[in-house]
């Protein structure tokens, strides 16, 4: 009887045989020539392919009113929403109904004189 196992006849060979560390990171001796390219391979670089370039955006016709879009009517009640939620806490909790409702028509009045002075003619 041998001494190898069955499950390995034949798995030792040199051409089933994986290469090893060495054989892996070998150096090519100095001063050699590059080898040839392999079957299949390019001997030179390919170019490299253009950019792509989106094309610009068609000009839109808009009306002279929509050319201007003014946001500070929607960043004036995001700010109210945002100022009046911890300004009700408070003023509610200190002098409650009456400091609530303080509060609640400041952030109108704000609101009132701010719609009234922007005024579309």
């Amino acid at each position: 009887m041998s001494s190898v196992p069955a499950y390995a006849d034949g798995v030792t060979t040199s051409e089933r045989r994986e290469p090893t560390n060495d054989q892996l990171w070998a150096q090519p001796p100095v001063g050699a020539a590059p080898a040839a390219p392999g079957q299949g391979l390019a001997p030179y670089a390919s170019p490299a392919p253009a950019p792509y370039i989106p094309p610009a955006p068609a000009a839109l016709d808009l009306p002279a009113h929509a050319a201007r879009c003014d946001r500070t009517q929607f960043v004036l009640a995001i700010v109210s929403l945002g100022v009046g939620v911890p300004l009700t806490g408070i003023g509610a909790g200190v002098s409650g109904l009456p400091g609530l409702l303080v509060v609640w028509i400041g952030i109108v009045l704000v609101n009132l004189v701010y719609g009234w002075t922007h005024r579309r003619p």
